[in-house]
């Protein structure tokens, strides 16, 4: 439980002419974990099997369809009754139809684009009595169309340039809309004009070749769109009923396809000579034999295998050992890091303490409560995340617990508490403090266990037991100035000049300054108090904003609701984020500082699909 599963390195020889029962018994067994091949002198790379490529295409063509019908992976419920040629030959009907649909959709959205912008100019030209045609290119004439902010000092400004124009004005949105045509000599003399009635140019770009009013071709513009949106519909409609029919052929064909193109590229990861090819990789111990057993079986006695137990030095791969109740919280582990091959792995303790912290920072009955419901709901509406949910589904029964023990309830004390948060305040602090000095002291005892497995009893004595010691040492002094113990304080002195000669033997001379930074960690777990006194403290003023509108009665009682549902809804989001991401903090750096080196590669067996 506290250590990964055993491993064991495994070399496989045999000759090319089985390669494809080898792999496949491998992938049925998912429990080789290759190491992959790294090409020198001795032996190149493996060549991948010769329907490779063919798989290889296919799996791509079914994700193209997959994805172009909007369906998503998941557990196939299709059964394939003929393998790659069923794959083959429904693909190239369904990819047919479907590209037919999908180069259609494109050249509705193109139309589309088109005439809508067409129509926001021709909604722009709707009012001005001018024939379209008219906005064409002329030698003589210069137009000018665009919005202004002063029409009459435009109007007074154009007769100063020239009596020859011509001026069309509508009102667009509460913006004055004009068309000005003037001969092109006079074009620099208007431009100015037009600028100092802060004049904005519009384009109409997209109503090129259209004849007649605005407002007549609007209306046609108008009806097209609509029934391209029509056919835009339509399509999407029976691509939703041939996502719906296909949907367990195509979700079956890519699992299918991928296991088989794992099988095809194997070979990619192995040794190989003209006669033979190697594998190597890593199987747990426990089943080591009956692996063997099997695939000498599948060979037929054709196989050499060599193994032996994991070196010191070797890269590993981890494979964790937890027990059902604990295993969600690997999730964490994942997150971070794997352990080292050989180190205890952190999660059964990440699985005790983690819901506690969460519980006594958030630690409200009613909070509680409504987290509990919203995490069972999201677990059965995500069930691929449902490790994640049942760590917050355990943190938020937790808080409930701790919710009694506060005597809390949406912030309000319905029972007589065993602490009181809002009242408390030390006495709470001082239990943070000592939860704090255990759980660092019990990330040195894992600490000194991995020490001593790893390097040895005084290498462990050194690095980790000398912490305990400085400690004594610490606690000896404070007992004695406090006068709780008499004692010389020559004891705690002696216990002090030991350990810090330990860790300088231990760690090297930075040892002294690392000195704060534990008695850092130990102080860091005062936010277990400090989130949980600003949680009820922020409750306390919702209930108590809400009551003053309650004694108002009447219309009040409305807005008093609205602020406890409001109020409370806020700081249990708040209150959920913050108890989450500070307990995995005093975890991660406090706890895990002590003893956690990690960086090993996770176990992942040939065959097996990563969830």
């Amino acid at each position: 439980m506290l250590r990964p599963h055993q491993m064991s390195s495994v070399i496989i020889t045999c000759p090319n002419g089985i390669m494809e029962e080898v792999i496949k018994e491998l992938h049925n067994l998912k429990i080789l974990h290759i190491v992959d091949y790294s090409k020198n002198e001795l032996a190149d790379i493996g060549k991948p099997l010769e329907n490779a490529s063919r798989l290889s295409e296919l799996l791509v063509r079914a994700r193209a369809l997959m994805a172009a019908l909007n369906i998503k992976k998941g557990d196939a419920k299709f059964e394939l009754k003929r393998g790659l040629l069923e794959i083959d030959s429904t693909m190239r009907r369904l990819s047919d139809g479907v590209g037919l649909k999908i180069d259609e959709l494109k050249n509705i959205d193109e139309q589309l684009s088109k005439k809508q912008a067409a129509r926001q100019e021709l909604e722009i030209l709707k009012d001005v009595k001018l024939p379209l045609e008219n906005f064409a290119s002329y030698r003589a004439l210069s137009y000018f169309a665009g919005y202004v902010k002063d029409n009459s000092f435009l109007r007074q400004e154009m007769l100063k340039v020239t009596d020859k124009l011509m001026l069309f004005e509508s009102v667009v949105k509460k913006r004055h809309f004009i068309v000005l045509f003037v001969d092109s000599k006079k074009g620099e003399k208007t431009i100015e004009a037009l600028n100092g009635a802060g004049f904005s140019p519009v384009n109409f770009t997209s109503i090129s070749g259209l004849k007649g009013s605005a407002a007549a071709n609007l209306n046609g513009i108008t009806d097209e769109i609509e029934g391209l949106q029509h056919r835009k519909k339509a399509i999407k409609k029976e691509l939703e009923k041939l996502a719906k029919e296909h949907e367990g052929f195509l979700i079956a064909a890519d699992q299918f396809l991928s296991e088989q193109l794992d099988k095809a590229e194997a070979p990619l990861k192995f040794a190989a000579t003209q006669s033979s090819f190697l594998i190597k990789g890593w199987i747990p111990t426990e089943e080591l034999s009956k692996s063997i057993e099997k695939v000498n079986k599948a060979a037929k006695n054709r196989i050499f295998v060599h193994f032996e137990p994991a070196k010191k030095d070797d890269k590993v791969p981890v494979k964790l050992k937890n027990p059902k109740f604990a295993k969600p919280f690997e999730f964490f582990i994942d997150l971070y890091s794997m352990p080292a091959y050989g180190e205890i792995d952190p999660t059964f303790f990440v699985f005790l303490t983690f819901p506690i912290f969460f519980g006594i920072m958030l630690g409200d009955v009613g909070y509680g409560a409504l987290s509990l419901l919203l995490f069972l709901m999201l677990k059965r509406k995500m069930p691929k995340a449902k490790n994640f949910f049942n760590i917050l589904i355990l943190a938020s029964f937790v808080t409930i617990l701790f919710g009694f023990f506060f005597g809390e309830f949406f912030g309000k004390e319905f029972i007589h508490p065993i602490i009181s948060r809002e009242h408390e305040m030390f006495t709470l602090m001082y239990m943070a403090i000592g939860i704090g000095i255990a759980h660092v002291n019990i990330g040195l005892i894992v600490g000194f266990v991995n020490e001593l497995k790893m390097h040895g009893i005084m290498h462990a004595i050194y690095a980790k037991a000398s912490w305990v010691i400085l400690e004594a040492g610490i606690a000896l002094l404070a007992l004695n100035y406090f006068k709780i113990i008499s004692l010389s304080p020559l004891v705690g002195a002696i216990f002090l000049a030991i350990s810090m000669l330990m860790l300088i033997k231990g760690e090297g001379f930075i040892a002294p300054i690392e000195v704060l930074g534990l008695l850092s960690n130990m102080l860091s777990y005062v936010r277990l108090m400090a989130i949980g006194l600003s949680s009820v403290i922020l409750a306390v003023i919702i209930n108590d904003s809400a009551k003053e509108f309650f004694r108002q009665g009447g219309f009040f009682v409305l807005i008093g609701i609205l602020i406890l549902l409001i109020g409370h809804a806020i700081n249990i989001m708040l209150g959920l984020l913050g108890s989450f991401l500070h307990s995995l903090r005093l975890h991660y750096v406090e706890f895990f500082s002590k003893f956690f080196h990690g960086g090993a590669e996770k176990y992942q067996p040939f065959g097996a699909r990563e969830e």
